[in-house]
């Protein structure tokens, strides 16, 4: 016979559930399919009671992430983003924009200037409040689909052209009444500026717009010089031009930083080293397309709130510049409807990190971003990784105390997997903390690369009921075992020490409960097999039970939302096993049942 297995046991009150408390959670999830081993595991510390500054949201922004009028996608799939920032200027319209409109404002740069402000009407304005950079080189016409034998401003020293545009421009935004800030060329080092960056027509089309824009605007708010790369080789001499122009902008910005944590300090470096100050720093297009993962896009967003930087707007790689899947977060299904991808639950997850950030420590390729919110009585962590493996972490959060939650509280982790489209998150493991509880420690690990977690603290809301062998109240949990069932008794890390199991494929464990939600909890280790588990009739999932060390107590499945009401849960025996499991048991402990 294998080790001894859990049982299904009921907790009845209050004083019965302090016993189950414990300072950890061990969760495993490596689920059938696995087509990858999981990486050496991770160390990731939180301190909760460690603030270093308030939650913005600094990373939830967008660059070309609506339609083209700004109404799309709808708020049900925008608003739990809570976007901080984005940017747009009408690229790639019909027409041309002023260029094409033969260095005028026709109707090219009409439609440009308008799906521009629709846009910044819709984010920089009530509910959202968000940032706008206005993409001046857009509106102009500079968005790669120019003419080849464009003429660009400033060329052979005669910038009158280009000073009439930016006036026309400003004074348009001006007549709109809103708040936009002028980000006066796109990574002009490449295709978008062909005369070349940190050159004499770079400079005077510079020069000439941000003294037109603060002739027109006084308080204007300029953006630049947005290379395509973080390069202190190029920053360094436009800083010590703009300096003694006098056209320093407002936000020094750049893209596509391979640690913006890093590069945000290396800016610094450069503005201080100058005596320049009041200057900003942002980074209005971030993440290559080969980096949009869940995974990555959890880490990145962890380095993002970990640099300080003012803002911050994801990049578009797909159906530039008007799809309204706010840059590849949105997948559109044959019906033509938008649904959430993976990353989409990445940036809803960071949306939920409110109040002050705290103390996060990772290692290796592994960071994380957390949130203590004493006012909602809750804390948050956001896990990802960047180096493409199967995660695997072991995570302590300390000062729990500090998120203000009365009596006991729920550690609850969601994995967030790579997927498109992604209903939901799965809910992998749910625990509890005793009141004055200041610590817990956590392990788990993902089903396949590039999955991310997010992990919360909340008020308790769940309860524990069990076992058949005990009448359980109509309110609580009622087990059944079917015949190939045993019991063993004298399992010190069981829940009441005992353990139900069953080593026959087909062999059904019925649980009827009446909530909302139930965890089913399990022992995990090296000699169990895969059972399938289905909920009020559902198709069932698979669940493979077998890890490489002994997870008492492990909660290794979680229904959906239900109905308020009684539901039946449905425990089947899966045959075969995985490869590596030495023994075929599938052994039973405990429900949490969300009341």
């Amino acid at each position: 016979m294998p080790r001894p297995p859990a049982r299904k046991r009921r907790l009845r009150a209050t004083t019965t559930l302090l016993t189950l408390l414990s300072t950890a959670l061990a969760v495993a999830v490596s689920g059938p399919g696995t087509a990858q081993a999981a990486a050496a595991p991770r160390t990731v510390t939180v301190d909760f009671a460690a603030s270093v500054g308030p939650a913005e949201g600094v990373g939830s922004g967008f660059l070309y992430g609506l339609t083209e009028d700004g109404a799309g996608p709808d708020d049900s799939l925008l608003a739990p983003l809570a976007p901080r920032s984005a940017r747009g200027g009408g690229a790639r319209l019909d027409g041309g924009g002023w260029a094409g409109d033969g260095y005028a404002a026709g109707s090219g740069y009409q439609r440009r200037v308008e799906s521009a402000l629709d846009q910044a009407r819709r984010l920089s304005t009530p509910p959202y409040d968000a940032t706008y950079d206005l993409l001046v080189s857009d509106v102009w016409g500079a968005d790669t689909t120019q003419a080849a034998d464009t003429v660009y401003p400033c060329t052979n020293g005669d910038c009158a052209n280009w000073e009439q545009f930016v006036e026309r421009l400003a004074r348009d935004v001006t007549a709109s009444g809103l708040d936009v800030r002028f980000d006066i060329w796109n990574e002009p080092a490449g295709a978008f500026f062909p005369p070349g960056f940190n050159t004499e027509q770079y400079y005077r089309m510079w020069d000439s717009a941000v003294r037109t824009l603060r002739r027109v605007v006084p308080d204007a708010e300029i953006v630049g010089p947005s290379l395509w790369d973080f390069s202190p080789n190029n920053i360094a001499p436009f800083l010590d031009h703009t300096k003694a122009a006098g056209t320093l902008p407002t936000i020094l910005n750049w893209h596509f930083s391979n640690d913006p944590a890093a590069d945000a300090q290396t800016a610094r470096g450069l503005l201080s080293e100058r005596g320049i100050t009041g200057v900003g720093l942002t980074m209005n297009e971030y993440i290559h397309a080969h980096e949009q993962h869940a995974g990555f896009s959890a880490w990145y967003l962890a380095r993002i709130a970990r640099s300080g930087i003012d803002s911050a707007s994801h990049a578009i790689w797909d159906e530039c510049c008007a799809a309204g899947l706010l840059d590849g977060l949105l997948t559109r299904g044959g019906d033509g409807a938008l649904r959430p991808t993976g990353r989409w639950w990445v940036y809803r997850s960071y949306a939920e990190l409110t109040g002050d950030l705290v103390r996060a420590d990772g290692s290796g390729t592994t960071d994380a971003v957390a949130a203590v919110d004493p006012a909602r009585h809750r804390a948050a962590v956001l896990i990802g990784d960047s180096g493409g493996d199967v995660p695997e972490v072991n995570l302590t959060l300390d000062g729990l105390t500090a998120a203000g939650i009365p009596g006991l509280s729920q550690v609850t982790v969601q994995r967030i997997p790579d997927a498109s489209p992604l209903g939901q998150p799965e809910t992998v493991a749910s625990q509890f903390v005793g009141a004055g509880q200041d610590t817990v420690e956590l392990s788990f690990a993902g089903q396949a690369a590039q999955d991310a977690f997010f992990v919360t603290v909340t008020p308790y809301s769940a309860q524990v009921t069990g076992d058949a062998a005990v009448t359980a109240p109509a309110d609580t949990a009622d087990f059944t075992y079917g015949v190939n069932w045993g019991r063993t008794d004298g399992v010190p890390d069981m829940y009441q020490g005992t353990a139900n199991w069953s080593w026959k494929p087909g062999s059904t464990a019925v649980v009827r409960f009446a909530g909302t939600q139930l965890s089913l909890m399990a022992v995990r280790d090296v000699d169990q097999a895969r059972m399938l588990v289905s909920v009020d009739g559902s198709p069932p999932t698979l669940i493979d039970n077998y890890f490489p060390v002994r997870r008492a107590q492990s909660s290794v499945w979680t229904s959906p939302r239900l109905p308020r009401g009684p539901h039946t849960v449905v425990i089947t025996v899966a045959e075969g096993r995985n490869p590596a499991s030495v023994g075929a048991s599938v052994a039973l402990d405990s429900v949490l049942v969300t009341r």
